[in-house]
């Protein structure tokens, strides 16, 4: 499947228009056009970097739900299912309410057969004090202008079904929120009350403060299939399991709630005692969680930076106007986080 989406609605915002478009109009449809073109040939490397000078092309909403669907449609054929549906979230935020019905569809449809390829559910964990934050959560910390939470919401687009155990609020996607029984009775607790609204057989554990756990996703669902391991979970370089970046298969863990009796209080580890567990080496900080005002400095330097860039064919120079790996870093999108 060459796009996900609808090809067709997709096609026409680069048809030739009557009058003759404005010159911002004509670079970004020749730069979105030379990108399309590059992928026929499988040259998605350089199809990247025309979707990259795309974005800074896009003057507005439209522009730049497009470009983000045609990303989402590079990373698609790329394989990376997590990042293609990232990018058809967005594109689909940015259009509902301001773009043509066809197109809205269009995002509908990506997001709807990305998620159908990879079946699974997300619960994500918002709870807390944020005693080290003064008091406030730390999934409310702002992280290149968007809430810890709205970046693990963006992390999981691919997921059929994500639930925030945590307060209600505003904002990216729509996820089902609900709350631990009792009130503040900790994250196992959160996670007995979120089970109830899973139904794909693989659902990811994650805690709302990490941002970069997008890249990992893959690994984590991967490795319950390797060896038919219960519950898969990241292990730093220091050696620390981080016990909510997991991924489960959910009649495990529902046995596993089960075996703990009254979750109130309990820890997280001790949903993994008696069952197969895979403990994968996060060499490169994936599941990195924001826990102090230091961790969130070190986050804000992070995730502007630009990834490695290969080298051109002229001398080794390197190629202009890269962008940051997380769209919601992307310079001048037109999504505001809520207020």
């Amino acid at each position: 499947m060459e796009d996900p989406g609808d090809a067709a609605a997709e096609r026409r915002l680069l048809e030739p228009r009557r009058p003759v478009p404005p010159m911002k109009t004509v670079e970004w449809m020749a730069l979105i056009g030379a990108a399309a073109d590059l992928i026929t040939r499988h040259d998605l490397d350089a199809a990247q970097a025309m979707h990259e000078s795309a974005w800074r092309a896009a003057y507005d909403r439209e522009t730049q739900a497009a470009t983000l669907h045609h990303v989402g449609r590079r990373w698609w054929l790329y394989n990376d299912r997590d990042a293609a549906a990232g990018c058809f979230e967005l594109a689909r935020a940015l259009r509902r309410g301001f773009s043509a019905p066809e197109l809205v569809a269009s995002s509908d449809l990506a997001l709807a057969r990305t998620r159908a390829s990879l079946k699974y559910d997300a619960m994500i964990l918002s709870g807390g004090a944020g005693s080290r934050f003064h008091g406030l959560s730390k999934p409310e910390q702002r992280l290149a202008g968007w809430p810890l939470l709205d970046h693990v919401l963006v992390a999981t687009s691919g997921a059929t079904t994500r639930v925030v155990v945590g307060p209600e609020r505003r904002g990216l996607a729509e996820p089902l929120f609900c709350r631990e029984d009792p009130a503040g009775g900790g994250p196992v607790a959160g996670i007995a009350a979120g089970i109830g609204h899973v139904t794909q057989p693989v659902v990811a554990v994650l805690a709302g403060d990490l941002p970069f756990i997008a890249t990992g996703l893959d690994n984590l669902r991967s490795a319950l299939l390797v060896e038919r391991n219960d519950v898969a979970a990241f292990v730093d370089t220091r050696g620390r399991i981080n016990y909510l970046a997991a991924a489960w298969r959910l009649p495990a863990l529902e046995a596993a709630i089960a075996r703990l009796g009254d979750p109130a209080g309990k820890p997280v580890r001790a949903l993994f005692d008696g069952v197969t567990a895979a403990f994968i080496p996060d060499f490169d900080d994936e599941s990195a969680d924001v826990d102090t005002p230091n961790d969130l400095a070190a986050a804000q330097q992070r995730i502007r930076q630009i990834p490695p860039e290969p080298w051109s064919a002229e001398g080794g120079a390197h190629r202009r106007g890269r962008l940051p790996l997380a769209p919601l870093a992307w310079p001048g999108l037109e999504l505001h986080a809520p207020s």
